[in-house]
This record gives structure tokens, C-alpha cells and sequence, in this order.
């Protein structure tokens, strides 16, 4: 019955990609005379788009608040020379970003308001050349109107050099109308919350719990994860929102102790 939940949770977060061009009308300008350190593609994947700051969960360090995109991406770092001054580049990404038509803002942040950038380096974007002090970082997340994202950040490495990393997120098209809103620790229940209490709208919100066995088995962990959120939950949220129990019969990409909550509507 489980596998059958599990291969439900497909039919909804998963499309069949075909190959994506990455030909947009909305471009981030690379800094004059920065050079390209790597530049890799992601193809068919689940990735993360960070919509807060990071911060310390119970298993590691997660942005506050995350959206999960099935697509296909293209991760550049770019460095650029230690003479020249961070807030010139600073200020050139700001105003680069402002200039684009059509360009909706999800989230920035500059300097500690951001969280650790040890963090966001090694935890998150998975790339310790970008780690630098707290108080130099920035970071940009958007969005166009075709659905395509950007993530852009940067720093200043100890060594000096000024480090950039533009991410650009192309997401599968998904014709079952199911919007993915978070991805959050199922441990974190005051989270969970403000998440909730954040939201418009309840109607359609679906949340599937993903658990792994510790004494108990893998299906009674996601089942109390649920009853400890519902706890928490009003009368009308209660009504409103439905979860589902994976345990660990899903895909492994959802990842473990997770509530993934979307939207659907049809």
C-alpha cells in the first residue's frame, strides 16, 4: 500500500523533462573582466531555490524556507580580482537586477542577515569557494515570468578574491497543476507554523511526511511527526490540510524527516 502512496507522490512531483535550451529573454550580466571558475548542468533533478535565510535545523543547516523545482539548471561560479572593491560588485548585481522588466524578487539578503555563509558554502550550495565572512555575502533570488529562476551569490573569500555563483533553474513543465510551496525539517514544528500561519490561502494544500526507521519503525516516525503538527493546528487547518505518509517508500530525492507541502489545484 505504501509503494502505491510512494508512486502517487511521483505521479504528482514528477513529469517526464524533455530537453531544456536555456534561450531567455532575462539574463544576469557577469561582472566585467570576472572569470569562470566551472560551470556545471543539472539535468532532471530536484532542486532547491532558498527563499530565507539559513539557519541551524536539528539535522544540519537549511534555508528557513525553500522551494522545490523538479527541472534542469546551470551552476556558473565566477571569480573575480581581489583589487577590486566588493562594493562595486555589490552594487552592480543590485542594479542589474533592478533593471530587469518582468522579474519578480523571492528573496535577498545581505551581510549577516543572510546567516552563516559557512553555511550557505558548504551546506547548501555545496562549494567551500564560496565561503567568505558573514558580513560580506548577498544573495538574490528571482523569478521571471516564464517560471524560470535565478539564484545569485556572493562573497569575498579570506584569500581576497571576490566569488559569484549564478544558478539558473528552468523548471519541467508540469501539466497536473500541483504548485510546490516548502520543503521543511518535519522535526521543526514552530517552522511549520509560521509557514502556515504565512499563507494566503489554505485551499488545496496537501502535506507529505518522509521518515526514516530509528526504534520504531519508518511508518510510526512520519505518523508522529503528523500528530505532533496536528497538534498545533486550529480547527480550521485541521479541516483544510491534508497529509499523507510516505515514510521512506518515496522517492529518495524528497530527502528524510521532510514535510513537503504543495498546492494542488485542480
Amino acid at each position: 500500500m505504501f509503494r502505491v502512496i510512494g508512486a502517487m507522490m511521483s505521479s504528482l512531483l514528477l513529469t517526464s523533462a524533455s530537453t531544456v535550451l536555456f534561450a531567455q529573454d532575462t539574463e544576469i550580466p557577469v561582472y566585467r573582466g570576472a572569470n569562470i571558475v566551472k560551470s556545471k548542468p543539472v539535468e532532471k533533478s530536484y532542486i532547491e531555490i532558498p527563499l530565507a535565510k539559513i539557519y541551524r535545523s536539528g539535522r544540519g543547516w537549511e534555508p528557513e524556507k525553500i522551494e522545490l523545482v523538479e527541472g534542469t539548471a546551470v551552476q556558473t561560479l565566477y571569480k573575480i580580482g581581489r583589487n577590486v572593491p566588493m562594493e562595486t560588485v555589490e552594487q552592480f548585481y543590485q542594479e542589474a537586477i533592478q533593471n530587469l522588466s518582468d522579474v519578480e524578487m523571492l528573496f535577498t539578503c545581505q551581510s549577516r542577515s543572510c546567516g552563516s555563509s559557512n553555511a550557505w558554502a558548504n551546506n547548501f550550495f555545496n562549494d567551500y569557494l564560496l565561503y567568505g565572512s558573514d558580513s560580506s555575502q548577498s544573495l538574490w533570488v528571482l523569478r521571471d515570468q516564464s517560471m524560470h529562476y535565478w539564484v545569485v551569490y556572493l562573497n569575498r573569500r579570506g584569500a581576497g578574491d571576490i566569488m559569484v555563483r549564478i544558478d539558473e533553474v528552468v523548471p519541467s513543465g508540469n501539466d497536473l497543476g500541483i504548485n510546490i510551496l516548502a520543503q521543511l525539517n518535519a522535526t521543526d514544528v514552530p517552522r511549520i507554523r509560521r509557514f502556515l500561519s504565512d499563507l494566503e490561502t489554505l485551499d488545496g494544500l496537501v502535506a507529505f511526511v518522509t521518515s526514516e526507521a530509528d526504534n520504531r519503525s519508518a511508518i510510526r516516525v512520519g505518523d508522529a511527526y503528523i500528530e505532533e503538527i496536528r497538534r498545533t493546528l486550529n480547527p480550521s487547518e485541521l479541516s483544510s490540510i491534508r497529509f499523507i505518509n510516505l515514510a521512506n517508500m518515496g522517492d529518495s530525492t524528497y530527502g528524510s524527516h521532510r514535510v513537503i507541502f504543495v498546492r494542488d489545484s485542480n
